[in-house]
């Protein structure tokens, strides 16, 4: 009901001036710029000192290992294990699985790009005279050989290593 609330209150202010519909929006204005929603809050379980160390739930566990590999909520099958108190003891098997899930290509977009500025990359301009051959394609082409080459250390479980030593790559033509 507490949750509800605030809801309500949006709603009927929103109606009290208006349509149903205009009471409904109010209210799906409230969720959609609140807190909760549009942040991942987590809560220091109770009577902890501030700044200590404390192992979070399984719970806790999925949704941040779900967030960090597929930038998303976790699926069931991580959520029952976690509420099922099995998570830790399945967590290697669970990275595999995930991981090789398409949708681990977040991990490459997000994580990657930002880690090795590759977001960057669309505002650097070499110099025309020394690079007279580089363009929009050969920009876009330097990325995705990134990914590629990221994305294969991750799936091949590769050392951090390899970003300094590896004798593979990824070019097109």
């Amino acid at each position: 009901n507490a949750d509800l609330s605030p809801l309500l209150n949006l709603y009927q202010a929103g109606r009290k001036d208006g349509t149903f519909e205009d009471g409904i929006e109010m209210a799906l204005r409230g969720i959609l710029v609140s807190p909760g929603f549009l942040f991942r809050i987590e809560h220091d379980p109770p009577k902890t000192a501030a700044g200590s160390v404390y192992r979070i739930n399984d719970i806790e566990l999925a949704s941040r290992l779900s967030f960090f590999l597929w930038s998303s909520i976790p699926d069931t099958e991580l959520l029952d294990l976690a509420a099922n108190g099995r998570l830790r003891s399945e967590l290697g098997k669970q990275v595999q699985r995930m991981l090789q899930d398409k949708r681990s290509e977040s991990l490459v977009n997000n994580f990657a790009a930002q880690w090795l500025y590759l977001r960057d990359l669309e505002a650097k301009n070499p110099d025309e005279v020394l690079f007279p051959d580089f363009d929009e394609n050969l920009r876009a082409a330097f990325m995705k050989e990134t990914e590629l080459f990221f994305q294969s250390m991750v799936r091949e479980d590769r050392s951090i290593l390899d970003l300094f030593r590896a004798d593979y790559t990824f070019v097109n033509e």
